[in-house]
């Protein structure tokens, strides 16, 4: 796992996962972070954790549920010791 690495923990078919990718996607603040996805579906223990809760953004170990807003993830990034600023 990279250092800078932001992980949205996703599924097909998921309306709101397709939202939270667009926004991490299209963000003029949040960079200097490999953005990775993962679809719980193939994996039976993050299914088990995560499936109720998805879409989910992680980063260093920490979590934000949906909703999340871009400035939520930024501060996500600032407390855990990232610029977030291209």
């Amino acid at each position: 796992m990279n250092d800078n690495e932001l992980t949205l923990y996703i599924t097909d078919d998921c309306t709101l996962c397709d939202e939270a990718l667009n926004l991490l996607l299209h963000s003029k603040q949040i960079g200097g972070v490999v953005l990775t996805t993962i679809d719980i579906a193939l994996d039976d223990d993050l299914f088990d954790r995560l499936g109720d809760r998805i879409p989910v953004v992680e980063f260093r170990g920490c979590q934000l549920d949906w909703p999340f807003k871009e400035a939520d993830v930024v501060a996500l990034l600032s407390v855990n010791q990232i610029d977030s600023k291209p």
